[in-house]
C-alpha cells in the first residue's frame, strides 16, 4: 500500500501540491470529486457527502453520518490497496496512520497570506475572505474531532510540514517530491523498480517517478528514439500576482519529432483531468505538439515487448 496523505489548511495552497504530487508521481489523486463519484457509484445518495462537514443532532440523521463515515474509510482503504493514491484531506494522516507505505504532509501558512489568497482567488473583499477562511477552518477542526476525535493541528501525525507562506506552492510540491523519494518505505517500494528498468533499457541515469515511465523508455530506446524525460514545465494558469496556479510537465520529448508525450496509465474514466490539462495546453501554446498515451495504449505497447 502506497499513500501520500496531505493535510492542509484552506488557502494555503495544499490541493496544488497535491495535484502535483499525484502528476509527477503517477498517483491517483483521491479529491472530493473522486470521492463523490465513488460513493455514488456504490450507490449512496450524493447528499451523504454532507454528513462529513454537519453535525446531525437526531438519532436517524446520526447513523446515516456514520454509515457514510464507515463507506467512505472502506472506499478509501480499497483504493489504496490497489493502486498509488494521494488523499487530500479525509483525516488521511489519522486514517493511514503508522501504515507501512504512508507518508503524511500538511500545507499550511500564515492566516493573513491565506485571508489575501482567498480574496484573490475568489474576488472576495477582505472581510468576506477573511469569514471564508474562519468558516472552512472551524469545518475541518470539527471533521477531525467529530470523526477521529483528534486536533487537526496535531504536528506528530506528520512526516513533512510545508509552510506555503515562505515557499512558493511549486517549490513546496518539489521539497515534498524529495522528502518522499527519500523515505524508507518509498525508496524500497517505488525507486529501485523503476531505476532498475531505466538503467537496464536506457543506461542515462534518468530517475523516473514510475516505472510505467521506465518500461515506456523501454520501447522508446527498442526503436532508436531519442527521448528527454520531463525536460520542460508548462504554465496552464496563474492567479493576479502571477504566481503559477496550474501547470503540467509532459513526461517526455522525442526532439526528432518535436512531439511531446504525456502517459496515463488510470483508468479511462479518471484521465478527463489529464484531457483537460492538455487542451489547455494546446490552447495556451498552439505550437507545442502534445500526444497523451492512453492505459490502453501503454499495456499493448507492454504486451508487444513481452514486458506486461
Amino acid at each position: 500500500m502506497t499513500v501520500i496523505t496531505i493535510s492542509r489548511q484552506f488557502g494555503a495552497g495544499g490541493e496544488m501540491v497535491a495535484r502535483i504530487l499525484a502528476q509527477e508521481l503517477g498517483y491517483l489523486l483521491v479529491n472530493r470529486e473522486i470521492v463523490a463519484e465513488g460513493l455514488a457509484g456504490l450507490g449512496l445518495p450524493p447528499q451523504l457527502t454532507r454528513f462529513d462537514k454537519k453535525v446531525k443532532n437526531s438519532e436517524e440523521q446520526e447513523k446515516k453520518r456514520r454509515f457514510y463515515l464507515t463507506a467512505l474509510h472502506d472506499y478509501i482503504m480499497d483504493l489504496a490497496k490497489g493502486q498509488p493514491i494521494v488523499l487530500l484531506g479525509r483525516g488521511g494522516q489519522f486514517l493511514f496512520y503508522n501504515q507501512p507505505g504512508a507518508f503524511h504532509i500538511r500545507v499550511q501558512a500564515p492566516l493573513q497570506q491565506r485571508i489575501q489568497w482567498v480574496q484573490e482567488i475568489f474576488h472576495l473583499d477582505p472581510k468576506g475572505a477573511s469569514r471564508l477562511v474562519q468558516e472552512r477552518d472551524r469545518s475541518k477542526k470539527r471533521y477531525v474531532r467529530e470523526v477521529f476525535n483528534r486536533s487537526w493541528i496535531d504536528i506528530e501525525y506528520f512526516d513533512l510540514v510545508l509552510n506555503t507562506g515562505s515557499l512558493t506552492v511549486q517549490g513546496a510540491a518539489q521539497i515534498a517530491l524529495q522528502a518522499v523519494s527519500l523515505h524508507d518505505s518509498f525508496a524500497v517500494k517505488e525507486k529501485p523498480k523503476s531505476d532498475a528498468v531505466a538503467e537496464e533499457a536506457t543506461g542515462t541515469g534518468a530517475r523516473f517517478m514510475h516505472p510505467s515511465e521506465a518500461e515506456l523508455a523501454h520501447v522508446l530506446d527498442f526503436y532508436n528514439i531519442s527521448w528527454q524525460y520531463e525536460p520542460h514545465t508548462f504554465a496552464l494558469q496563474r492567479d493576479e500576482d502571477g504566481k503559477v496556479t496550474e501547470a503540467l510537465t509532459p513526461d517526455f520529448f522525442l526532439p526528432d519529432f518535436n512531439l511531446y508525450l504525456e502517459l496515463t496509465t488510470q483508468r479511462q474514466k479518471l484521465v478527463w483531468k489529464k484531457n483537460k490539462k492538455v487542451r489547455r495546453l494546446k490552447e495556451l501554446y498552439p505550437d507545442i505538439n502534445i500526444k497523451i498515451i492512453y492505459g490502453r495504449d501503454y499495456r499493448s505497447l507492454l504486451k508487444k515487448f513481452g514486458l506486461d
